[in-house]
């Protein structure tokens, strides 16, 4: 089954620290710590501001728009400089980060799973390639264009939750965000 969720309707809520705003996309089981065991969501980089902590978990973050921004680790890790767009770049969400922006504000597209439990990849593709079925959960998003699936237009920023093999049709020049996420082995 193949479910599309539209940017534009989704909720905005405070960063679990209160430090910036996001819109979650979809979202696995809550664990224990009240924080989902995965997570695809948008984030608003609008000012300087530390990171949420997200201790245990895997995360993988891509700058969609804007130029620039840093992820400081302080001593516990090399700088993250991320001025690709498109680009996903992994790191440990427990690591205390300061977000610092250069040069304006960024909008990033999160991919988290919480280590131990579930793993997770974030490719990048045009919509001409083919995916295979999935046993876990997989989320694509427009990054740039607009394709179709089944008659329903997707535009960018929209996704679409999906586990079935899927081929989407190009309606300009198309780039994809695909997240898989994996259940471990117990």
């Amino acid at each position: 089954m193949s479910t599309p969720i539209r940017f534009a309707d989704l909720p905005q809520s405070r960063w679990p620290n209160g430090a910036g705003r996001r819109a979650d996309i979809v979202a696995g089981p809550m664990g224990d710590d009240g924080k989902p065991e995965w997570l695809v969501s948008w984030a608003w980089l609008e000012g300087n501001a530390p990171f949420s902590d997200y201790t245990g978990h895997d995360r993988t973050i891509t700058l969609v728009s804007g130029v620039a921004f840093a992820l400081d680790f302080g001593e516990a890790a090399p700088p993250l400089v991320l001025d690709s767009p498109f680009r996903p770049t992994p790191f440990d969400g427990g690591l205390a980060a300061a977000c610092l922006l250069p040069a304006g504000n960024c909008l990033v597209l999160n991919a988290m799973s919480r280590r131990g439990r579930w793993r997770h990849r974030v490719t990048t593709v045009t919509s001409r390639v083919t995916l295979p079925a999935v046993e876990g959960e997989r989320v694509i998003v427009v990054l740039r264009g607009r394709c179709a699936r089944a008659g329903v237009m997707l535009n960018p920023r929209d996704a679409l939750r999906t586990t079935e093999a899927i081929q989407l049709a190009a309606a300009s020049d198309c780039l994809l965000a695909v997240m898989q996420f994996e259940p471990t082995a117990a």
